[in-house]
This record gives C-alpha cells, structure tokens and sequence, in this order.
C-alpha cells in the first residue's frame, strides 16, 4: 500500500499502535537488561509502563471512547453526546485515570462490558505492577540525584506486566484496533519476555 502525501507530513499513532511499539521496545530493553546491560533496566521499566498504560486507556475506552475517564468527566462527555444539537460544547478536559486508577478499574467485573472481559491478577501481581508504576513516577520526575535500583525483583515485576499485557492483547477492544501483523508483533514481544531466563 502507497502512502498518500498527506500521510508523510504526520507521524500517527493510537493507544492501540503505541501499546505494540512500546512493548518491542519493551522486550529490546529487558533482553538487554537481563544479559547484564543493568542501565537499560530504568528504559524498560519507561517502556513497559507506557505499553501497559496504553493498552489499559484502549481496552477501558470502549464505543463512546470515554471509559477511561474519571466519572465525573464521562458524565460531561455523555451529557455532550445526548446534547450537542442544543449547543452544548465538549468538555475541554480528556484527562485520563491515573495508572493505578486504570488497573483497579481493568481488573473490577463492572467494566467488564467495555472491556468485553476483566484483567485477572493475583494480589501480589497487583503489587508488582504497583511497584513497576512507582519505579517509573519516579524516573519520569528527574530530580537532580542518582537512582540505585535493586534488580532482583525485576523480572518478577516482568512477569506481571506480560501475564497483564497477554490478557489485555487477547480482549476485543486491542485486537479490533489492530492489524493481524500488530497482533502479533505484540505477542513475539510478550513472548520474548516472558521465556527470558529469571523471572
């Protein structure tokens, strides 16, 4: 397929798309992470978080778009929808949840409908993606001190964040904003992380 003039202007992407490419660079950052390159721990850690938070925001969103909103903001959002031939305008803000926030509604059997199925994590898989969310507040706030960073509970944390990115990749709402290729693209870099020796 040719690319149309328009399309070389702009560089595109989705929460769908960016939940794939975060995720290879995800499984390049850990494999080297884990054959002894320690540094590339913190960009796998960025990278996996950004893999995990967009394919969160696509999976919740559903058909009206909105279900990764806090309540109150997909309550002025369906009051647009219901209202915008009477003059009312859409609400400025498009503010998501927070990751924590995304995960605990992922995983609550309320979403289930938008999701078309519910993310299923034991308590301490949970924890781990909580530390991995914590690890990564951290380096996106560089404050002016070193990071020192315990590695031995990383790939665990990995572990996690795959089983959660596998589950997620196989629910409707990712596999219907991809191309087959995409798909699998994803699951030869869940894969690649998951099959590492470690976790």
């Amino acid at each position: 397929m040719t690319s149309s003039v328009a399309d070389d202007l702009y560089a595109r992407t989705s929460p769908a798309l960016l939940a794939v490419h975060a995720c290879e660079r995800a499984a390049s950052e850990y494999e080297a992470a884990i054959s002894g390159d320690t540094a590339r721990w913190f960009f796998a850690i960025t990278d996996m978080h950004q893999a995990l938070t967009a394919a969160l925001v696509e999976t919740l969103s559903g058909t009206a778009g909105i279900g990764a909103l806090p309540k109150k903001l997909q309550q002025q959002w369906l009051n647009y929808f219901q209202n915008r031939g009477a003059g009312v305008q859409p609400p400025a803000d498009e503010r998501v949840l927070t990751f924590v926030e995304l995960l605990e509604r992922a995983c609550d059997t309320a979403s289930c409908h938008d999701m078309q199925g519910t993310l299923v994590l034991t308590d301490s898989e949970k924890k781990d993606l909580l530390s991995l969310n914590d690890f990564r507040n951290d380096l996106a706030h560089v404050k002016p001190r070193g990071w020192s960073l315990e590695i031995a509970g990383l790939p665990r944390i990995f572990g996690a964040a795959v089983k959660a990115m596998r589950q997620l990749f196989e629910m409707a709402p990712l596999r219907l904003h991809l191309e087959e290729v995409e798909m699998e693209r994803a699951g030869k870099s869940i894969d690649a992380i998951a099959v590492r020796p470690g976790q």
